[in-house]
């Protein structure tokens, strides 16, 4: 046998075991969790409220012209004045039923919730209904919910694809890019535009661009609101080795103009006005020192309570368990 071929052996050898090394080790993660769903039927998916209903408790929605658009606006009937919602980052089914009911103790002026991706830990059924089993009965489980996939809900493969079960679970506002309808829109009310931004379905150049290009039309059409806006992958990574180059250098100059950045994914909290990265899973990586940080924290289950009255902002990050101030700020 010459050597070629023993080198030829060899490197088809080394193929193989990594393969079945790669296969055991993703498992879970593309199969999904073998164990039996929480209920046994799959069969009627349960839907989140959201702002793609025509109308919700507590809201009034009225019809304007916004730049290019007639837009639905939200109008809170209760507290016109003001809006108050909770501000989630990677959850990946790790906030139980007390902890839901305890973040709303605390709040309960929360009129909606928002989630930056990685509600579910993987797309697959069961862990729908793991989410659906720890939000039942508790007041946010009557709450509208603004949310973006992260890059557990969509499945891994060469081309990553978000499950049909994605959108039946966030029916959201189909206002957004062509290739992204449902996963990023806008959502309006009087004093604010929330942007939602699906960073891990870009996949491709044009799909940057496309996104880019609405993302700052969307801006530009706010007019005198608060803009913010929601998304996985951060623009300046927080935590060693996760800083996703394409995304910073797509979003990284046109998010400047907006006035607060809330991303998820690096499992830390760090605030670099205006970007915001915070974690709401109980699983932590250690935030990365960089002189730009003003705030950061590392190895804490967050939220974000969000109040706007009238022209001031506020947010406050939280401990979810004890409730604790981390941060806080006004703009």
């Amino acid at each position: 046998m010459n050597q070629k071929r023993i080198a030829l052996y060899a490197i088809l050898l080394s193929l193989m075991t990594g393969g079945i090394i790669l296969c055991t080790v993703r498992w879970k993660a593309w199969f999904g969790n073998p164990e039996e769903p929480v209920w046994q039927q799959d069969t009627g998916v349960y839907r989140f409220r959201t702002f793609a209903e025509d109308s919700l408790p507590t809201f009034q929605v009225h019809y304007e012209q916004r730049g290019r658009q007639t837009v639905p606006v939200w109008y809170d009937t209760a507290t016109p004045d003001s809006l108050v919602f909770v501000l989630l980052g990677d959850v990946h089914n790790g906030i139980d039923s007390l902890q839901w009911e305890m973040i709303y103790q605390r709040h309960p002026q929360v009129d909606f919730y928002a989630q930056l991706g990685d509600f579910i830990e993987r797309g697959y059924f069961y862990y729908a209904q793991q989410l659906v089993s720890e939000l039942e009965g508790t007041p946010f489980e009557a709450l509208p919910v603004v949310t973006t996939p992260g890059n557990h809900e969509y499945r891994k493969g060469i081309v990553r694809r978000l499950p049909p079960l994605w959108y039946e679970l966030f029916p959201q506002p189909k206002n957004g890019p062509k290739r992204f309808i449902g996963t990023t829109y806008f959502v309006d009310f009087p004093q604010l535009r929330l942007i939602a931004i699906d960073t891990n379905g870009l996949q491709r150049i044009s799909d940057f661009t496309q996104v880019n290009t609405w993302v700052s039309q969307a801006i530009q059409d706010a007019g005198e609101r608060f803009v913010v806006v929601m998304m996985h992958h951060p623009v300046y990574s927080s935590a060693k080795g996760r800083q996703n180059i394409p995304v910073y250098i797509t979003f990284r100059r046109i998010l400047q103009q907006t006035d607060l950045v809330f991303t998820g994914h690096d499992h830390t909290y760090a605030r670099r006005l205006p970007f915001v990265g915070t974690n709401s899973a109980k699983k932590f990586y250690r935030a990365k020192e960089s002189d730009k940080n003003e705030v950061v924290c590392s190895e804490k289950q967050l939220y974000e309570l969000v109040t706007l009255y009238r022209d001031t902002l506020t947010v406050e990050t939280r401990e979810i368990n004890t409730g604790e101030r981390i941060d806080y700020f006004q703009l």
